[in-house]
């Protein structure tokens, strides 16, 4: 006996330490089935779904291009990014977003388990020894082999099939072998009793990933939005720093006129002193531009999950692009737009969902404080003597009986009930108040949304007539008609316009894309991209005629 368990047992030792790898294999493919169909009945779509992320740099597919030139910056070899390109080197490898995927993972993992639970779970073992004692020389070993299933009302079936042997090697050399089969069958017939109660926690689990799924999606169209600001505010400072630029050089020539004129009699000095202040104060802005720009950027490689020091700028055809198609704005009122996010809102459902789990478990916690009573049957099957694989029936044992504990102590599982009670209140306060929560978070993109576009329509007039009145200071100055400081003025007026007008731009673009994703229907694919074609959402509702 003991000439093949040994070399049994390590080779079992061999084999476990060779299969890892296979293991976490098996973990990813089971992991990545229930995501994939989750998704499916969840959000009626499948994204592609991984937690590995790649090895190489995400940046060493795109070109470096030289750079435009920035005020006195000069150009310099960079990776031009695109939003698209941001969103989905984002989406691949920022640490945040993959730090929520392994949170997703790890709740289906978890469901591994507990459906792993309710199969056949199977168990083995051996053993074997060799003794001497006094002259005499024994080998023994022993196995034991079984399962045992949970069926989906809580009943447990047990099968067991063990082996003995000993054998005497010296003086007389003789063998003694025996098996047994046992079976044994739980019934809980109160107390556990029946699919609603047993299967709790794996309902539950399912349910876990489930609010996971969802919790993820939101999260994903959170991100995208972050990402998208972030690119955005970042192309706003890099226009503030070319207004800043072309607003020093203005002042410069300004500066020169002013003292041109102030050699030839026609102005004071002092307004050639007010000039120059403003010249240097031009110039200071400008450098302090350069300086929110250059952070803006490095920020935003630190959001993307890029070193700091990569070569990166951001693609400003973007921030014309927008400039040229102007606002898009939605036309949805408001109490509209809360009728869709009360169905929509993902994080709602959750929401709604969890009292409905609060309800059952305290039906299971109240089932927990009745008595437990199991009806158990068992039967032990032995083998004819030294013939371990002969089964003699007729001597074997068999009976049924029922196991009753009464509930003279339920201290613990009163608490618990209490506890449910408690938690089913909670609950149903968490989800009316979240539901008022999404309408507030709504109505408030919505005027949000709204007032960014009559900024932006404010600011464009405000920049036409910021334009005009510098160049009509400007003539009114060279006739005499003006002074410095009106031309400083309207300079200075003419640089905060073009700064308003490139802000309630993005600020109306990031607002209609956080009104999107407030309603709940912000759709995003699995690199970042949305597409803004939400008419279906807002078609009026059915009369019921």
């Amino acid at each position: 006996m003991i000439r093949y368990v040994l070399p049994l047992t390590f080779a079992f030792a061999v084999l476990a330490g060779c299969s890892t790898a296979k293991f976490k294999a098996q973990a990813d493919k089971e992991v990545y089935d229930i995501i994939q169909h989750k998704q499916e009945v969840v959000l009626g779509l499948t994204n592609p779904f991984t937690i590995e992320q790649g090895k190489g740099d995400p940046l060493q597919d795109l070109p470096l291009k030289e750079t435009e030139p920035l005020g006195d910056m000069a150009p310099e070899q960079a990776v031009l990014l695109s939003l698209p390109q941001a969103l989905e080197i984002a989406a691949k490898n920022s640490r945040e977003y993959q730090s929520q995927k392994e949170d997703l993972y790890l709740e289906a993992l978890d469901l591994t388990l507990a459906r792993h639970q309710w199969g056949p779970i199977f168990t083995g073992n051996a053993s074997a020894a060799y003794t001497k004692k006094q002259g005499d020389e024994t080998v023994s070993g022993g196995s034991e082999f079984g399962f045992t299933k949970i069926f989906a009302d809580g009943t447990k079936l047990g099968a067991k099939l063990s082996t003995n042997l000993l054998m005497h090697l010296v003086h007389s050399p003789r063998q003694a072998a025996s098996s047994l089969i046992t079976l044994t069958l739980t019934k809980p017939l109160w107390r556990g009793a029946g699919k609603r109660i047993a299967q709790e926690n794996l309902l539950q689990a399912e349910r876990d990933v489930v609010y996971s799924i969802r919790s993820f999606a939101q999260y994903h169209r959170s991100f995208a939005v972050s990402t998208a600001s972030a690119y955005y505010r970042a192309l706003q400072g890099r226009d503030s720093v070319q207004n800043s630029w072309n607003n020093y050089q203005n002042l410069i020539q300004a500066r020169q006129r002013a003292q041109m004129m102030a050699e030839a009699g026609r102005l004071p000095e002092f307004q050639v002193d007010q000039a120059t202040q403003d010249e240097l104060r031009a110039k200071d802005n400008y450098v302090r531009a350069v300086q929110n720009y250059k952070q803006s950027i490095d920020e935003f490689k630190l959001q993307l999950g890029l070193p700091t020091d990569a070569a990166v700028e951001l693609d400003h055809s973007e921030l014309d692009a927008l400039a040229q198609r102007g606002i898009i704005h939605p036309d949805i009122d408001a109490d509209r737009a809360v009728a869709v996010a009360l169905k929509a809102r993902l994080d709602l459902q959750n929401a709604r969902d969890e009292v409905d789990d609060a309800t059952r478990k305290v039906d299971v916690a109240r089932n927990g404080l009745a008595p437990d009573v199991d009806l158990v049957l068992t039967s032990s099957v032995p083998s004819e003597s030294n013939k371990p694989g002969v089964f003699s029936t007729a001597a074997g044992t068999y009976s049924a009986g029922l196991d009753v504990d009464l509930p003279l102590d339920r201290y613990s599982e009163r608490n618990t009930y209490r506890r449910t009670l408690i938690s089913l209140e909670r609950a149903t306060r968490s989800e009316t108040q979240f539901e008022d929560q999404v309408k507030l978070d709504v109505r408030q993109s919505w005027r949000k949304l709204q007032e960014a576009r009559d900024s932006y329509d404010i600011q464009r007039t405000s920049l036409q007539l910021a334009q005009r009145r510098v160049d009509s200071t400007t003539l009114l100055m060279q006739a005499g008609r003006a002074d410095t400081r009106d031309v400083l003025e309207a300079q200075a007026a003419l640089l905060e316009a073009q700064n308003a007008v490139t802000r309630a731009l993005t600020d109306h673009t990031i607002a209609r894309l956080e009104f999107w994703r407030n309603i709940g229907i912000l759709d995003v694919n699995e690199n970042g991209l949305w597409q803004e074609n939400y008419d279906s959402f807002f078609q009026p509702e059915d009369d019921g005629q």
